[in-house]
Parts: C-alpha cells; sequence; structure tokens
C-alpha cells in the first residue's frame, strides 16, 4: 500500500477513535467485515489487532461505512428514547 495523504491519516485516526465507542456486537462485525474483505490482522488471547493505516482502500471504506451506520443507529435509537420518554412525561400528567 502506497503511503497516506495527510487527509487520509486524518481520517483513520478519527475512524480510531469512533470505534473505541462501539458496542461488543458492532466490534465482532468489524472482525467479520475484515474477514470477509481479506483484511490482515492478528490474534491472540488479548483479542483481534489490525494496523488500520496499513489496510487497502476497499477494506478500510467497508469499515468505516459500517462505522458510520452504527452512529447513525445509535443517533436514531436516542432520539427514540427522548420521544417516548417525553410521550410517557405527557401521558402522565
Amino acid at each position: 500500500m502506497s503511503s497516506l495523504t495527510k487527509e487520509e491519516y486524518e481520517i483513520r485516526k478519527l475512524f480510531c477513535k469512533e470505534m473505541e465507542t462501539l458496542s461488543r456486537s458492532e466490534l465482532e462485525e468489524i472482525y467479520r467485515i475484515l474477514r470477509r474483505e481479506n483484511g490482515e490482522f492478528s490474534e491472540n488471547s488479548n483479542g483481534i489487532f489490525f494496523d488500520v493505516g496499513s489496510l487497502p482502500a476497499s477494506v478500510f471504506e467497508a469499515l468505516a461505512k459500517f462505522v458510520e451506520f452504527c452512529k447513525s443507529n445509535a443517533k436514531d435509537l436516542e432520539q427514540r428514547s427522548k420521544i417516548i420518554t417525553e410521550m410517557g412525561i405527557k401521558s402522565e400528567q
């Protein structure tokens, strides 16, 4: 893989931060995507590890797309929870 531009590096750095917010099941899906897309990773008793900077663009794009999907779902869930809470408060009045 060729070296990353500064912009690509920053995008991948942000991706790493966003991964920290994922649930266990979402992280397991990251692993499945890596396997399906033939991304390189290592595995030991401490977990699964991969170098975000050395992933081919196609593999990174698949992972980034999934993380965006997770963020969108979390936002939708938060909005629904807020609406349900507000409806519960109104019905109690």
